[in-house]
């Protein structure tokens, strides 16, 4: 596949260090190709029922305040104003990580995925997989994977 015919690049961010390079490498490539930049964002809802075990807050409550804090970090860290004209399409799904971002990347006829290669760490990673691997695994498009 030619770097110029890549023209819409989806980037699953989790906030994490990996995803902050993922996100540089994309942004780097549509300067390149004059391509579009999807970042897709997803709450974890097995993780979420699992933590709502401890609390006492309902569901409804819980996704409500998620969707403001990912919504408010997402301007902080990828949507500013140094980054020029980049303007990412941003999504903002509920549901199994790797799921959701194989979805995204039908829908909006994704070109390629640029995945950090973890954000989950120890416990969290042995309990539920690792989604870049997933991704990797499953997605029918190129998948750059960034350390």
């Amino acid at each position: 596949m030619k770097i110029d015919k890549i023209k819409k690049i989806l980037v699953p961010v989790d906030f994490s260090t990996t995803a902050n390079r993922a996100f540089a490498y994309a942004r780097e490539m549509v300067e390149c190709t004059g391509g579009e930049l999807h970042l897709i964002h997803v709450l974890d809802t097995d993780f979420l029922s699992g933590a709502l075990l401890i609390t006492i807050e309902p569901v409804e409550e819980s996704v409500a305040k998620w969707k403001k804090r990912a919504q408010d970090k997402l301007k902080t860290v990828y949507l500013r104003e140094e980054y020029g004209d980049l303007n990412p399409v941003v999504h903002l799904k509920e549901g199994k990580p790797h799921e959701e971002i194989l979805k995204a990347a039908e829908e909006i006829g994704a070109d390629m995925i640029i995945i950090g290669s973890h954000g989950r760490t120890g416990l969290e990673k042995a309990i539920f997989g690792s989604v870049a691997e997933r991704v990797v695994r499953m997605a029918p498009i190129p998948v750059l994977l960034v350390k």
